[in-house]
């Protein structure tokens, strides 16, 4: 993924508040979303999108805009999304990534196959994704581990492995419906203060989110709500942004 500053205008940032006075979030996130809009329009060589989305800096130090005989073939035929959801996903990553890293990520589907992390838990279960065959899922373990299938395979295993011990899948699910209602204890503390909040999408409709660890109080959280409602809260949001990031892809 790509390290994309933020880019403080010259005014100050509005007021975050502070820990001993909790945050009106209805002002602070409208401030922060124009905050954030007024950055993006000062920046738009930066956080405009490009046609390759999943580019690196290569290590030859070549230009990553520069897709090679594959890509711009691909390119230049619209994109029509699959009907199967993995082979669209596929085929958005297809297109945009080089040769040598589609190689490599086609190496390591094999080698996850091979494990038999298809027939994972954490694959097959009651509401579960099949994480072993998603081509963005994938990517991301394999430049975790700059390019080494084995190891990425290996980490890939581990995170199933947790998945399916903490039964995240379900604990998300429930979470969700008990922050919907909005009229349980630990929902009601997390609402009056918590440190993070979307602010809403970039300029490439990717979702934005502020955390204020400055102003945080993370201990206290852990001691009214416990850590494990900590933990899934926090594994919610980032699902719900990686939903949002795959919605986006398959428009392109």
């Amino acid at each position: 993924k790509r390290f994309v500053p933020f880019g403080l205008p010259p005014s100050k940032p509005p007021s975050l508040g502070s820990a001993a006075q909790p945050i009106q979030w209805g002002n602070t996130v409208d401030s922060w979303r124009l905050h954030h809009r007024t950055c993006s329009q000062r920046m738009p060589s930066v956080m405009a999108p490009k046609i390759l989305s999943f580019a690196r800096v290569p290590e030859n130090g070549g230009d990553t805009d520069v897709p090679d005989a594959a890509q711009s073939e691909l390119l230049q035929c619209p994109w029509v999304v699959p009907e199967d959801p993995l082979e669209a996903e596929w085929e958005a990553v297809r297109r945009t990534i080089d040769a040598r890293e589609l190689a490599q990520l086609e190496e390591l589907r094999c080698v996850v196959q091979e494990r038999g992390l298809d027939k994972h838990k954490a694959c097959i279960g009651e509401g579960a994704a099949p994480h072993s065959q998603k081509a963005a899922t994938l990517l991301r373990f394999l430049r975790a581990r700059s390019g080494d299938c084995e190891a990425a395979a290996w980490l890939l295993e581990e995170a199933l492995d947790w998945r399916a011990d903490f039964d995240i899948d379900r604990k998300i699910r429930e979470w969700r419906s008990e922050w919907a209602e909005g009229i349980s204890p630990r929902v009601r503390v997390l609402q009056k203060y918590t440190f993070m909040a979307p602010l809403g999408l970039d300029l490439e409709g990717l979702p934005a989110v502020a955390i204020r660890h400055s102003v945080s109080d993370l201990g206290g959280l852990c001691r009214e709500i416990g850590m494990e409602t900590m933990l899934v809260y926090m594994a919610a949001m980032i699902e719900d942004q990686f939903e949002r990031a795959h919605e986006r892809m398959m428009e392109r």
